[in-house]
């Protein structure tokens, strides 16, 4: 129906013309039979059609060409397009038109449009004569000084029984192409987008597609014809990527079209035969609900990404809303009067309307879609003596739809129609807000002085909400590592970074909109000197998760060699000692391979065991030159680091053939020696070029119960702890010296088996330990004097971290 005038004249809002599937005012309702095909064809576009090719215009100037422009579509405007519709009836209108919008959030403008007759030709009628005025001038100027494009709509809509003018005009179909070529080139516009809106029928061809296969060979023609470089558009139904058999061919368009304008709106009129709604007649609806309706947004987009690229695809979005007399105001009610729509600025103003009677107006959400936040309003007409029921959508159920076309990665969304909203701030705000184009500016000095460091972001006056930044170690030549999202305030945040002494590095960050759309990438270098402060305890921090991955801790990520995404093959992961630690080191798989991390690293192996899992740890020499691979029966094989030579056999004090209860080894830091955890807790020690070294005395031993996990050496000591599953730390000692002090305070998870390792910080002493115990979801808990950890990851649920260390 028609949309109604009230306080704002858009002339082609305002005709009352009754159609077959729509309730003109006054007409009472029918109930439709439910369509195969074509079934969701909107009338909104044929009623404002009528409305602009009869509307007084007035006396108009003549066209004139305006000055030839830079090319259309410079950098500033929105990050996805923005096609809007422009009614040749209010196109200068200063309240409504294009004098009152926002060409900064617009990238193509349809003007709406010429109408194409029998014989192929145009109607010589008032959207004619202002298509030949001063307001098409006007708007070409406007457009273009902002890098918008402005296209021509050609216009046929039929639906009478086999829709015979849409079947003429397509028999001669050359004549329009010709028709529309002319004017493209005569005024200087940058395309076409062609609303031609019928049923699919043989048209006289015995073809029952034969409308279908027109309009195609037509679109085709057009394309051939245009100049180079041209826009082409066509405007298609909601159901018609889901429709093999309606009006459009969707798949057959692809290659001859830019973009499909999807008319998804006018769903009312096919939704409410079908749950949830299943009326017995018309009953009020949303006009584009999100979820929740036969037809929606949501289905739409998918079936559409379905058949054709993303990139081709436009979600049209209503600026207007439906309304009728009622019954009782609840949802979905029938009408009692005609329905007619409301442009969004009516919509807007029905509140403090003169016939709206004081304290009757209330806003509902609609119930059947909660996803989208459909907007329906009651309230009592003094006027017509009913209580009326209003459908539309504002900028909160508009930003869902906004929200959608990002999270799809849709080509962008469409507007019926700009007139309908004017210069009204919030919906624009709306659409910056969700596809608005911001600078980043990064703020940082080029040297830091300490190894922690904040990066100022900016990017006002954009209505951004966060910021995406990533971090590139250019002496590792390592990067892009995506750090902690920055939440915007005000347009502003900063970031948190940690770097290695003596490293350079580069940051990039970008806005991300409400909705989800991105910026371009901002870039900025800074170097942390070999003299910066370090702002930690440690040089560097990392937990390795089950599949591969390192997560830095409060540290600087490092790129790794391998990731088994689903196969949690990984084993344990360990820094190659020494002054730059722990910038480079292995990880080690199930069946004893070593794989580097960081910077350069290479492993010689003696022993891998293909498809048997029973690697189970490894550890490093302190010079770096080797180490050993513990496998589960005990076994400790040796391997060389970076061309060194390979070291000698390790004299082990045990060996369990055929028993998997080997867990962890560590090496002593005077390299003679070390010991091996048994899953019981037992601690047994081995030789490396000597005899096995003593084992030590323990405080915690849980025979036949395989819960002890991992252990951990003080620094320049034999001496450590033990942790359980439940993250219990128990003391052990070489025989004859005192057993470490207990650790209080620490992380105890009773009767949980949760604790996965344990990490003691380079600056613990024999009397003041210090460090941290790893959970199964990624959690570091200190004990001792360890700061907290800031920035890590956390898997809730998901018991995926393997080992956590450091130097």
């Amino acid at each position: 129906m028609p949309l109604q005038r009230m306080k704002h004249l858009v002339p082609a809002l305002v005709l009352v013309v009754a159609l077959s599937s729509f309730l003109a005012e006054g007409v009472a309702a029918a109930t439709p039979a439910a369509p195969t095909h074509d079934v969701t064809h909107p009338g909104v576009m044929q009623q404002a059609a009528l409305g602009v090719g009869s509307a007084d215009v007035g006396t108009l100037q003549p066209f004139t060409t305006p000055p030839k422009l830079p090319a259309i579509g410079g950098a500033g405007g929105p990050l996805r397009e923005v096609f809007g519709f422009a009614l040749a009836s209010s196109l200068g209108d200063p309240s409504v038109g294009y004098p009152s919008w926002n060409f900064s959030m617009l990238t193509t403008v349809a003007f709406f449009g010429l109408h194409v007759q029998d014989n192929g030709t145009f109607a010589a009628d008032s959207a004619a004569a202002v298509w030949n005025s001063s307001q098409l001038s006007g708007l070409l100027s406007t457009a273009h000084a902002h890098g918008v494009r402005v296209v021509l709509t050609i216009v046929l809509q039929d639906f009478s029984p086999g829709t015979p003018h849409m079947c003429s005009a397509l028999t001669v179909g050359g004549t329009t192409v010709a028709a529309t070529v002319a004017e493209v080139k005569a005024k200087g516009v940058d395309g076409v987008n062609i609303d031609y809106e019928g049923l699919n029928g043989q048209c006289g061809t015995g073809d029952p597609s034969g409308a279908r296969h027109a309009f195609t060979n037509l679109v085709f023609a057009l394309r051939a014809s245009l100049p180079a470089g041209s826009y082409l558009s066509v405007d298609t139904y909601a159901s018609s990527a889901a429709d093999p058999l309606g009006f459009f061919d969707i798949p057959a368009l692809a290659p001859a079209v830019d973009s499909y304008f999807v008319m998804a709106y006018d769903l009312e009129y096919a939704n409410y035969l079908r749950a949830p709604l299943s009326c017995s007649s018309f009953c009020l609806g949303p006009t584009a609900p999100l979820t929740g309706y036969y037809y929606n947004d949501t289905s739409t987009a998918a079936q559409y990404m379905s058949t054709v690229p993303a990139s081709k695809v436009i979600l049209g979005v209503p600026y207007y809303g439906r309304k009728a007399c009622v019954g009782p105001g609840v949802a979905n009610s029938y009408p009692t009067s005609g329905v007619v729509a409301d442009s969004y600025l009516d919509a807007t103003g029905e509140s403090t309307y003169y016939l709206t009677a004081p304290n009757t107006y209330s806003i509902h959400r609609d119930p059947n879609d909660p996803a989208g936040l459909e907007r329906w309003d009651t309230w009592l007409n003094t006027q017509l003596n009913c209580t009326r029921e209003l459908y539309w959508d504002d900028t909160v159920s508009l930003a869902k739809k906004y929200a959608l076309v990002n999270q799809d990665n849709l080509r962008g969304v469409g507007i019926w129609s700009l007139n309908y909203g004017g210069g009204a701030p919030e919906l624009w705000a709306t659409l910056a807000a969700n596809f608005g184009s911001c600078s980043v500016s990064i703020n940082m000095p080029t040297t830091q002085a300490t190894t922690h460091f904040g990066i100022a972001l900016n990017a006002t006056p954009c209505g951004v909400s966060s910021f995406d930044i990533q971090q590139f170690d250019s002496t590792l030549n390592q990067g892009w590592f995506s750090l902690t999202s920055v939440p915007a305030v005000n347009g502003a945040g900063t970031a948190a970074a940690d770097g290695y002494q003596g490293h350079n590095y580069q940051f990039r960050a970008r806005a991300v909109s409400p909705g989800g759309a991105v910026s371009g990438w901002t870039t900025a270098s800074t170097q942390v000197p070999p003299t910066a402060t370090k702002s930690h305890p440690w040089s560097g921090l990392y937990v390795l998760d089950a599949f591969g991955g390192l997560a830095p801790e409060d540290t600087p990520s490092l790129a790794t060699s391998v990731y088994w995404p689903g196969w949690a093959i990984a084993r344990a992961a360990h820094a190659v000692p020494g002054a730059t630690s722990p910038q480079s080191g292995a990880v080690l798989d199930g069946y004893g391979g070593l794989h580097n991390y960081g910077g350069a690293f290479t492993a010689q192996t003696t022993v891998y065991w293909s498809g048997w899992d029973i690697a189970r740890d490894f550890a490093f020499l302190p010079d770096g030159s080797g180490g050993y691979v513990l496998d589960g029966y005990g076994g400790l094989h040796p391997f060389s680091a970076n061309g060194h030579f390979m070291p000698p056999a390790a004299q082990a004090s045990v060996y369990w053939s055929g028993w998997d209860i080997a867990r962890k080894v560590v090496i002593f830091s005077d390299g003679k020696g070390g010991y091996v955890l048994d899953g019981f807790g037992g601690i047994h020690g081995f030789g490396i070029g000597q005899p096995a070294a003593p084992n030590p005395t323990w405080t915690g031993y849980w025979p036949g119960w395989d819960i002890a996990h991992d252990f951990a050496l003080i620094p320049g000591t034999r001496s450590g702890y033990v942790m359980d599953g439940y993250g219990g730390l128990h003391s052990f000692a070489p025989a004859g010296q005192a057993q470490p002090p207990a650790l209080q305070g620490s992380v105890y998870w009773h009767n949980w088996d949760i604790a996965r390792g344990i990490f003691v910080m380079p600056s613990s002493t024999a009397a003041q330990p210090s460090g941290y115990v790893l959970d199964g979801y990624g959690g570091l808990h200190p004990f001792g004097s360890a700061p907290g950890i800031v920035t890590g990851p956390y898997w809730h649920g998901n018991d995926v971290a393997r080992n956590v260390f450091g130097a």
